[in-house]
């Protein structure tokens, strides 16, 4: 099973890049299933339901989220229903805490966990909360979206957990890492990098950045107008004994 995963949408102009480029995509890597993180699609943070549709109607098969997962309002109203995975450590009465995704005969649960260095939000253990899934997860394959900022953090939850899940894959900094791997049939990036603006500071409009962190002060960020754009992420052979991790990245202009 061939899956592609793609980092950290952002903006709701990436959906236009996927629309016109990942049919080529999938056939060019003959890719059976399309995931995605998708908490930063609509205006830079958060989904609406219109743009979870669009990503639905594009064949995106599941998606994971992370600490922006409730910050357009209307999610509560639809994600219980959809194909939509968020942090199984954050304390939600709302959404999915594993989503299970069928390919033919073989059952895929994906888990997302938020990582805690660095976040000021309340979160349960990443590393307990993944304990207790691991005893009620009945699948043929897991993955993990590990949505955080300090690499050790989501470096020790791959070693803590290789041999008992199929990915650890990392999300939220935008910055595609270079250290995929295989470790005990775990495949590992620290992180899948972004799809979105490449001239930006991971997505937003640049000038903008450059004036929150000159003046000390907070600056409203938008996503940026460029219009050649990256996609990041990875492709996964998943094959029992055999996994594998491709790190994958492709560039397009907004009008072609």
């Amino acid at each position: 099973m061939r899956i592609l995963y793609f980092g950290d949408i952002v903006g709701e102009n990436t959906i236009k890049i996927l629309e016109n480029h990942l049919d080529e995509i999938k056939k060019e890597y003959k890719i059976n299933m399309v995931f995605a993180n998708a908490e930063n699609v609509t205006g830079g943070k958060g989904l609406s339901q219109k743009h979870y549709k669009q990503l639905k109607s594009l064949g995106i098969a599941a998606m994971s989220m992370g600490n922006h997962t409730f910050s357009k309002k209307e999610i509560k109203d639809y994600i219980n229903d959809a194909t939509i995975v968020r942090p199984a450590n954050l304390n939600a009465d709302l959404g999915k805490e594993i989503l299970y995704v069928k390919y033919n005969d073989k059952t895929i649960a994906l888990v997302n966990m938020l990582g805690r260095v660095y976040t000021y939000t309340p979160l349960d253990c990443p590393f307990k909360t993944m304990d207790r899934l691991l005893e009620e997860i009945k699948s043929d394959y897991i993955i993990v979206d590990f949505h955080g900022d300090a690499t050790s953090e989501k470096r020790a939850f791959f070693y803590d957990f290789s041999g008992k899940v199929d990915a650890v894959l990392g999300t939220h900094t935008h910055i595609q890492t270079a250290d995929e791997e295989v470790y005990n049939n775990t495949c590992y990036i620290t992180d899948m990098g972004m799809c979105g603006p490449k001239l930006s500071i991971i997505g937003d409009d640049k000038d903008m950045v450059i004036k929150r962190f000159r003046s000390g002060l907070f600056e409203p960020l938008q996503v940026s107008s460029d219009k050649n754009y990256i996609l990041n992420g990875v492709i996964l052979d998943l094959n029992e004994n055999s996994n594998k991790i491709i790190r994958f990245s492709k560039e397009y202009n907004l009008d072609n």
